[in-house]
């Protein structure tokens, strides 16, 4: 946490992996659970946004390790890859990626800055000079975990930091902004939109199937990006009568899996539902068309 904390305040980019298993402490170590979503958005010291993001399968964990790495550069900040026991555990067949297409061969650029250059401004983006490129000016900048200026020098001012929340925050409203809606399995209105992340990708799709084969209109929607989450998610929920987030993850004492609790907080929705496990086992297929079924006939 100190260390995600430390990235987010010095807007450093920054990859974690974070294979989730039954929890907590040591827990069921071999077994499968989503209880970290709540840690990766929000566990830190302090306001510290920061990128987390989702894979769906075994394919999907190459190609948003490619993501996460463009998008830290990009908004220098952390990005949290969420993966899980049951994907982590899995073989799986795909096309093999180009690996020529997607190699970028690093490269420093270490020219003289000029004078003025400034790594955190406060009306764009952090872009840090690499250590060791030469300042037209001859102020050096300075990364740091204190609260700093534009320079990146210490300041105290409370101004000061209250620009620089704001300025960590808002670069990932801009990228919510930016992310494509997700895209919608089965039907695109009707009685029921199920909601999933990581390895329930599968067992949704297949659930919502099954129920449109008993006659419910539902559609099936996984989220990839799970913080900031896409902007305009609303609309797509005002076609559905229920909505329900199906994750491997406690209701907690309000009644609410850890997505769900973060999307009805965002959207103040009082249809977004939960079906909820903690058993340590992948959802059946008969275990989320009986939940959804349930809360439809409420």
């Amino acid at each position: 946490m100190e260390a995600l904390g430390y990235a987010s305040m010095a807007e450093i980019p920054l990859i974690v992996v974070n294979v989730q298993r039954g929890g907590p402490s040591t827990g069921l170590p071999t077994s499968v659970e989503q209880s970290d979503l709540m840690q990766a958005i929000y566990g830190s010291h302090g306001d510290s946004p920061r990128i987390v993001l989702a894979p769906k399968d075994v394919e999907d964990c190459f190609y948003i390790a490619l993501e996460a790495g463009k998008l830290a550069k990009k908004y220098s900040c952390p990005v949290i890859i969420l993966s899980d026991q049951a994907l982590s555990s899995r073989i799986e067949a795909f096309e093999e990626p180009d690996l020529d297409k997607h190699w970028v061969e690093p490269t420093l650029d270490l020219s003289t800055r000029p004078e003025g250059f400034k790594p955190y401004p406060l009306d764009s983006i952090t872009q840090h000079a690499p250590p060791g490129s030469k300042m037209a000016g001859g102020k050096y900048p300075v990364s740091t975990g204190l609260e700093h200026d534009e320079m990146g020098h210490p300041s105290g001012s409370p101004k000061m930091h209250t620009l620089m929340t704001n300025k960590r925050r808002n670069k990932l409203v801009q990228l919510s902004k930016e992310l494509p809606l997700p895209e919608i399995h089965g039907d695109q209105t009707g009685d029921v939109l199920v909601i999933g992340w990581g390895s329930t990708y599968g067992p949704i799709k297949e659930s919502v199937d099954r129920l449109r084969t008993e006659g419910h209109k539902a559609g099936a929607m996984h989220l990839r990006h799970l913080h900031p989450m896409p902007d305009g998610l609303d609309g797509l929920f005002k076609k559905f009568k229920h909505v329900v987030c199906v994750e491997m993850n406690d209701s907690g004492l309000y009644g609410y899996g850890q997505l769900a609790t973060l999307l009805r907080a965002s959207l103040a929705d009082p249809r977004i539902q939960s079906v909820c496990k903690t058993d340590g086992l992948a959802f059946r297929i008969r275990e989320i068309v009986t939940g959804v079924e349930k809360i439809m006939a409420a």
